[in-house]
């Protein structure tokens, strides 16, 4: 029987092929599965976590989102009293300057 050509395909094995070699091949090929599994496995569960942590990561930075423009609300709300308050004290100043004005007696010449 001639040799095929490596190109076709065919892989040669010998006629007689010890049933231990057979097994033990198997029972390798067999192992790699598993542990490939297993494997896979591991890494499938780390992904789980990453995302189980990304996601209370993302809630904190949410729930800190939220205190921060609650704060920054009441920062403006403050600004815009404090606002108000200027103008009032102005308007405090300028009226205690012209009752000042008026207590004063004329000057005497």
């Amino acid at each position: 029987m001639p040799l095929p050509e490596d190109a076709e395909g065919v892989i040669i094995l010998p006629r007689r092929t010890s049933f231990w070699a057979m097994a033990t091949l198997v029972v390798g090929l067999a192992g790699q599965l598993l542990w490939i599994g297993s494997y896979a496995a591991r890494i499938d569960a780390r992904l789980e976590d990453l995302a189980a942590s990304d996601q209370r990561q993302a809630k904190r930075d949410d729930e800190r989102y939220g205190l921060v423009i609650g704060r920054l609300e009441s920062l403006e709300r403050d600004r815009d009293r404090l606002v108000r308050l200027e103008e009032q004290v102005r308007i405090a100043t300028d009226l205690l300057r012209e009752i000042r004005q008026e207590i004063r007696p004329a000057p005497r010449r």
